[in-house]
């Protein structure tokens, strides 16, 4: 078997093995603006810490097996998915996201803020201040 191949197939089982594991009911709040407020609330009181996300990052294999170890979209089971993963480092897209957003996304799944639905919802397996 050619190396492009093996790495095709062992990225769409690592895929499928994600979305099958790491999917749940996506918990939606009533009123988005509500819940948008509250978040914003939140972020003005608590800052978070860069090298404490980086580590958390690192260490949840998720999130890199899709969006790479840098961020940039380039994980291994990247190569499977349409659409791509976000990439983290591009700052025209990124710089338009609120924190209120990412938070969203990242606790409910890309569904819950129009993106898609390979995006897992991360709210079972990290507290919000691990968000």
């Amino acid at each position: 078997m050619r190396k492009s191949a093996g790495r095709a197939i062992l990225s769409t089982a690592l895929v499928l093995t994600c979305v099958a594991v790491w999917t749940a009911p996506l918990a939606t709040a009533a009123d988005p603006k509500e819940a948008k407020e509250k978040l914003g609330a939140k972020e003005k009181q608590e800052k978070g810490d860069p090298k404490k996300g980086k580590e958390k990052y690192m260490e949840n294999m998720r999130c890199s097996a899709c969006h790479g170890d840098s961020g940039k979209g380039d994980g291994p089971a990247a190569i499977a998915l349409n659409p791509k993963p976000r990439n983290y480092t591009d700052c025209a897209v990124m710089s338009k996201k609120s924190d209120a957003e990412l938070f969203k996304v990242i606790k409910e799944g890309g569904p819950a803020v129009g993106l898609s639905p390979l995006m897992a919802p991360f709210g079972s397996q990290l507290n919000d201040k691990e968000v």
